[in-house]
């Protein structure tokens, strides 16, 4: 407080009430006018990003943060390969990857807490098999985790927990499953090449 205005204060004090009001008043303008942290100033403490005492969300899609380490995870050990099936095993403590390589060959392997932990061991196609996931892919204007990120914004609140690359109707589309924290199970699929959702039925599991 300005001490101009404690010595108006002050004087006006003795004026009208003698020495012990003096001392009180002076007593209550120390205690008003001594520094402290008010709420919402820089003085009040915040939890910096990253610690565990942070309140704001991690950067990305909340409904597809696991699902993307685990998929980069296994892309990464299939150089030049494509994700085409991702799906949670075991109460979501696993995933099961399906990655397509170039030529066409399908490779399954398993992730956990974003690290390879089983394969990748090869599925035994035949050439049609082959050229049928070769075309699947190049239909796919959308990658994985383009197509996550559209099924995410088309259920907010939801977790991603399977995603597979498909034919619906003559279309290649995205599917997924998508489950609520109230329970509620989406089906959503999106057009693979213009990320427009075709489909999106709810039932309570």
């Amino acid at each position: 407080m300005n001490k101009t205005i404690i010595a108006a204060l002050v004087g006006a004090s003795v004026l009208a009430g003698g020495c012990g009001t003096v001392l009180r008043e002076v007593e209550r303008l120390a205690v008003r006018s001594s520094p402290g942290p008010s709420i919402g100033t820089a003085t009040a403490t915040t939890a910096p990003q990253g610690t565990p005492g942070a309140t704001t969300a991690p950067q990305g899609t909340p409904g597809a943060g696991d699902l993307k380490q685990a998929a980069r995870a296994a892309l990464g050990a299939v150089p030049g390969s494509t994700l085409v099936s991702i799906e949670t095993e075991e109460n979501g403590r696993l995933w099961e990857v399906q990655v397509v390589g170039q030529d066409g060959t399908e490779h399954q392997l398993d992730v956990e807490s974003g690290k390879v932990v089983g394969g990748p061991t090869t599925e035994e196609e035949d050439a049609a098999d082959k050229a049928k996931h070769r075309a699947r892919v190049s239909a796919a204007k959308l990658d994985y985790a383009q197509a996550a990120d559209r099924i995410a914004a088309a259920v907010p609140e939801g977790r991603i927990t399977e995603l597979n690359l498909d034919t619906e109707q003559g279309k290649t589309v995205w599917e997924a499953d998508v489950l609520t924290p109230g329970g509620t199970k989406h089906e959503v699929a999106i057009d693979a090449a213009t990320g427009t959702v075709t489909r999106n039925n709810s039932a309570t599991t």
